[in-house]
């Protein structure tokens, strides 16, 4: 069945899936949330985000964003469970935790490199 969504259907089948943990059983979840009061808050918020995610690896523990939360964690009644007040939003989430094992190394495309010459 074809489903037209932005995400594709794929995602759409794994997020529907009950035994699907979007947070992977992490022992930890951390919420970076800003109040939206400058161009660059959403920039510090993921700055923070990388700080954490090199102290966690620093001291042993694995990290992961889990960027396709976000909406999720802005919902209303999510916020209000979660104790986000209603004025901020939550901007970069990432669980960290005990390594459970290896995790194998996925491949990467090559970067596009832009230039410009005067």
């Amino acid at each position: 069945m074809h489903r037209s969504h932005p995400m594709g259907g794929h995602a759409i089948d794994t997020f529907a899936n009950p035994d699907f943990n979007i947070f992977h059983d992490a022992g930890t979840l951390i919420v970076i949330c800003a109040k939206p009061s400058s161009p660059f808050v959403e920039a510090d918020c993921w700055l923070a985000a990388e700080n954490l995610m090199l102290a966690a690896c620093a001291i042993g523990l694995g990290s992961c964003v889990i960027g396709s939360s976000v909406a999720a964690l802005n919902l209303p009644e999510v916020k209000a469970e979660l104790g986000i007040p209603a004025e901020f939003n939550a901007v970069a989430p990432l669980i960290v935790g005990v390594l459970s094992g290896e995790t194998a190394a996925t491949s990467r495309k090559e970067p596009l490199i832009l230039s410009w010459k005067k």
